[in-house]
């Protein structure tokens, strides 16, 4: 089924204009070997899928921070660097699976031991400790490429705010913050859901599937009748990546 999943993201990055066909490539089980030899852990097979399907080049998905099979070295590297100093609260544990990192400063992981499609934890060097950042792998990599496309509408909403109330926009931002924090919550949950209902069924939301779900549930909560009311964006109010 991550086989599946793989291909159907792949095609919402082509459809959505985050990649095309010829900046989506993947690597092969002979690389997937070699990277496993190197780290002295198996791959959880939702990551594996995830490299064969896109381990060379996975268009603007992950613009800024190398997502790639030849990038773990530096997500481990960063990864020991940051938690093998002196001062460092937590060290960084032999099951753990760096694959990306942020600017030197922030890393993603996996356990290799907690599944085929496991959680994924980001540590920040600030933080005493990582915080889960996703359920699961797939649920982190659909969400990557959700956020590519409703990133910039909420990010000129919070702009729009900011040119129309001069006088307040903090305040302005501010709610509009809450409101975003709030959606989350609804989003997590949903998620959450999906997951546990993805295992049973045996084959995983699609990106365009779990947008016309949301659509049809977010409806019926009451923050989005409070966003209605005040003339608000609604977060993730689209299924084509085109309507953002």
């Amino acid at each position: 089924m991550y086989a599946d999943f793989m291909a159907d993201l792949v095609r919402f990055l082509v459809n959505s204009g985050i990649a095309t066909a010829e900046t989506v490539r993947g690597c092969t089980s002979t690389e997937i070997t070699q990277l496993e030899r190197q780290l002295s852990l198996h791959l959880p097979l939702a990551l594996a899928e995830c490299l064969i399907a896109m381990g060379h080049a996975c268009g603007h998905l992950k613009n800024g921070d190398a997502f790639s099979v030849v990038a773990f070295n530096d997500a481990h590297e960063v990864a020991l660097g940051l938690t093998s100093k002196a001062d460092s609260p937590w060290r960084l544990p032999g099951n753990a699976i760096p694959f990306i990192h942020h600017q030197g400063y922030e890393f993603l992981f996996v356990y290799a031991d907690t599944g085929d499609d496991p959680p994924v934890w980001l540590y920040i060097e600030t933080d005493t400790e990582p915080k889960q950042q996703s359920l699961s792998f797939t649920a982190w990599l659909r969400e990557s490429a959700i956020a590519a496309i409703e990133g910039k509408p909420w990010n000129d909403e919070v702009c729009r705010e900011i040119s129309l109330h001069r006088d307040n926009w903090i305040e302005r931002k501010k709610k509009l913050d809450e409101y975003d924090i709030a959606a989350s919550k609804i989003r997590h949950s949903l998620i959450a859901r999906l997951i546990l209902s993805d295992r049973e069924r045996g084959r995983i939301t699609g990106p365009t599937e779990i947008q016309e779900i949301w659509n049809l549930e977010f409806p019926k909560t009451e923050l989005y009748g409070q966003l209605v009311s005040e003339r608000k964006r609604i977060p993730w109010g689209w299924v084509n990546p085109m309507d953002a």
